[in-house]
């Protein structure tokens, strides 16, 4: 016999109901608002060109800003390192092409001390009234709000903390799974499932990151970069960045320095209250 479909007590369909019910809602951020309470969940979105325009008090905050003003329009290079923002800029992308939400991808992010915690990150594509993608939204909570969820990620917490913390350092595969009680295929085969890279890869990808920040925010010289970014010489530390972000070390502090002001930097960056650099446990 074929089932019937769910009908209340007054015999209505129940999501014939919820349609006549959103229709009826003011075209006002309403659900947007929700997020505004909510200290413990990061909540932004962005259009097609990946300008933000709507971000949450409490991500307003991990930025260092207190208006929503004064982020509206602005693109993730204003506010991350190029490395980073072109991996987000990707998974944008991806979202808004395949139409398909991505959810609960693991991130582990130093606030502005340096202290480093799990998150959580989910985005869904955002569709116009005729149904066409023209943008994303997202929203990250950290572990403690995620519960059970990161109970997988727990498991390689000890190897993932050594890797940000000592990341300059000559590392080991044998030595990370030996952190987490693990044979060297167990970890490998978790590690890839989790974070969809290799653990070396995700320790180029922690230097590649931190290296960006050095040449942003300092003045060293590059094999200075190099060296305490853990690469044994300046023309291996060049081959790895320009395979990660297409761009020369050089280059990239030309382009992206603090110290040369607006020039090569967008106003924007130029203008803001801090870079901030997010290291995720992203797709590569």
């Amino acid at each position: 016999m074929k089932a019937r479909k769910p009908r209340n007590k007054s015999g209505q369909n129940q999501p014939g109901i919820q349609r006549e019910f959103l229709e009826q809602l003011c075209p006002r951020d309403t659900f947007g608002m929700l997020f505004d309470l909510l200290p413990e969940v990061y909540f932004f979105a962005k259009d097609a060109a990946g300008r933000f325009v709507r971000m949450n008090p409490a991500l307003l905050r991990r930025l260092g800003f207190s208006e929503e003003s004064e982020v509206l329009g602005r693109v993730d290079t204003d506010f991350f390192s190029l490395a980073l923002s072109e991996r987000y800029r990707r998974e944008d992308t991806e979202v808004m092409e395949k139409d398909t939400p991505v959810v609960d991808q693991i991130w582990f992010v130093p606030n502005r001390e340096g202290v480093l915690a799990w998150y959580l990150s989910t985005k869904i594509p955002l569709h116009d009234r005729c149904g066409r993608v023209i943008g994303i939204a997202g929203a990250m909570r950290d572990a403690q709000s995620a519960g059970a969820i990161m109970s997988p990620y727990e498991d390689l917490r000890a190897a993932v903390e050594h890797l940000s913390r000592h990341y300059a350092e000559d590392l080991s595969v044998v030595r990370l799974a030996a952190l987490v009680h693990l044979s060297v295929s167990q970890f490998e085969r978790r590690f890839r499932a989790i974070f969809q890279m290799a653990p070396m890869q995700y320790l180029m990808q922690l230097r590649v990151e931190n290296a960006c920040r050095q040449l942003e925010h300092s003045r060293a010289s590059l094999a200075e970069v190099a060296s305490q970014n853990g690469f044994y010489d300046q023309s291996a530390f060049t081959r790895q960045f320009v395979k990660r972000i297409g761009l020369t070390p050089g280059a990239y502090r030309k382009r992206y320095s603090v110290d040369r002001g607006s020039g090569g930097v967008s106003p924007a960056v130029a203008g803001m209250k801090g870079r901030i650099g997010f290291q995720g446990a992203d797709r590569d």
